[in-house]
């Protein structure tokens, strides 16, 4: 390791070193070692100096003594990892004291490593570079976490009360129980039609409220039979039925500490509402197969087209979990009962469309307007955005949706006035498949290609879509 080295680099630029010692001539030796093998070197001789140049030098790594005035190196390191930024700064302790006890209490300080005075070069030396190492995973680490504040920041806003679509009266009483429950752990019920916005409700609730930096979890109680949902939900232990050949975390688990979204509950079968139950009254459940309770600390969020009270009375839903469930019901009402929110649903739909193809928003003629005002939509706002994407399609080049485009249930078209089209040239037949194959991109680029939940969109099974994306030439 004798004689002078290439500079050390660390992403184009010189790794810099924070070296600390109240010992001159100590300093001046470590200064100069690391001089002589390419670092640039900073230079502290107490530890109120130290935390003034870490914050103002960007150093990649600190060489931290122990023994020194007030604070001592002990105490600078505490500091160092409990702030924001220079957490992400490896710290290398500088030490006289050899003892266990001693390395270990820097080591809870928040160093990252340690090297006993007097040091070998060549082991000082080793040292540093497998810190600059570490110092590399925390960069990633920093970056990540920033990344996820980015995240959480944007699902916030984007997910914000405000950003869900309606000014209705109706939907003006919805934020406000909203308003009211964001901050709480009470379990919420939402009930309403298919396609009126329940998982939209359920996302606001948490990324708004305290559990939003802990996970979201979703599941649909349909999407599975009995025991593969019981699985799902609650895990399993290996062997607990034939292809079980390794233990099972299940999504309660996965949900601790945060927001757990049940949608359809009303399929759930009555065994699984047992378990259900359990959880909620005391946050344990047993995952299946096993002998031992497990525990979580998760918020549910349920939500439900069907009337879970006239099941109660039918017998095929439990009383208990209902009482338990429904501790506030948040009714999303069906878009035929807040219809003066129709003109605002089309606005965002269509700019949404044209922001997703990178082109300018289509307009639409007070007509179809009037069309779309008029309907009852018994598919609620995703048959509204299915009706516009089919529109858009429908509409060319053309810059206005107008009536013409719209589907003859809305048009008032029939098949005896409808405008003719040539069957035999095969028009027809290409023209359906064009909106067909749009309709189903579409839905896949929303769905970020999660075909089961882009089948549910689209109203049809998740075999079917499969067929038709391969048909199509679709990946």
């Amino acid at each position: 390791m004798g004689g002078a080295l290439s500079r050390m680099t660390l992403e184009d630029r010189p790794i810099r070193v924070l070296a600390v010692d109240d010992d001159p001539e100590g300093l001046f030796a470590l200064e100069q070692l690391l001089l002589l093998r390419g670092y640039e070197v900073i230079t502290a001789s107490s530890g109120t100096e130290t935390l003034e140049k870490a914050r103002n030098e960007s150093p990649d790594l600190i060489l931290l003594d122990v023994v020194m005035p007030e604070p001592n190196g002990y105490e600078v390191a505490k500091i160092l990892k409990s702030d924001a930024e220079l957490r992400y700064v490896p710290v290398v302790l500088l030490t006289g004291k050899d003892e266990l006890e001693d390395i270990v209490h820097g080591l809870d300080q928040g160093a990252d490593d340690y090297i006993c005075k007097p040091y070998n070069s060549h082991e000082l030396l080793a040292r540093i570079h497998a810190t600059i190492r570490m110092r590399k995973v925390y960069g990633e680490l920093k970056e990540a976490k920033n990344a996820n504040r980015r995240l959480q920041a944007r699902m916030a806003d984007e997910f914000s009360f405000s950003n869900i679509i309606g000014r209705s009266p109706v939907m003006q009483g919805l934020y406000d129980v909203m308003a009211k429950v964001v901050e709480t752990d009470v379990p919420v019920l939402i009930t309403g039609e298919s396609g009126t916005g329940k998982e939209l409700v359920a996302t606001a609730l948490h990324v708004n409220g305290p559990r939003k930096d802990k996970p979201f979890v979703v599941q649909n109680c349909s999407a599975f039979n009995e025991n593969l949902l019981e699985s799902e939900l609650f895990g399993h232990v290996k062997g607990a039925f034939t292809g079980a050949n390794r233990d099972k975390e299940g999504l309660f688990e996965v949900a601790d500490g945060g927001t757990f979204f049940l949608d359809e509950l009303g399929e759930m079968s009555p065994a699984l509402q047992v378990k259900l139950l359990r959880v909620l009254q005391d946050g344990t459940f047993m995952p299946v197969g096993g002998v031992k309770q497990k525990r979580v600390d998760v918020r549910v969020v349920a939500a439900t087209n069907r009337n879970l009270e006239e099941m109660v009375k039918a017998g095929t839903f439990r009383e208990d979990l209902y009482y338990r469930l429904n501790v506030v019901n948040l009714r999303l009402p069906p878009l035929r009962e807040r219809q003066g929110d129709v003109p605002l649903l089309v606005e965002f739909f269509l700019s949404k469309m044209a922001e997703g193809q990178g082109r300018v928003r289509k307009q639409i003629s007070p007509e179809a307007m009037s069309a779309l005002e008029a309907f009852a939509w018994p598919g609620n706002i995703r048959q509204l955005e299915n009706e516009l994407q089919r529109a858009h399609v429908m509409s060319g080049k053309d810059e206005v949706l107008t009536l013409s485009c719209l589907s003859p249930a809305l048009s008032g078209a029939s098949a005896a006035t409808a405008p003719a089209v040539a069957v035999t040239d095969g028009k027809l037949k290409e023209v359906l498949e064009s909106v067909e194959r749009d309709m189903i991109v579409s839905a896949l680029k929303r769905c970020d290609g999660n075909k089961s939940e882009a089948a549910r969109q689209l109203g049809i099974s998740r075999s079917n879509l499969i067929a038709k994306a391969q048909s199509f030439g679709i990946e």
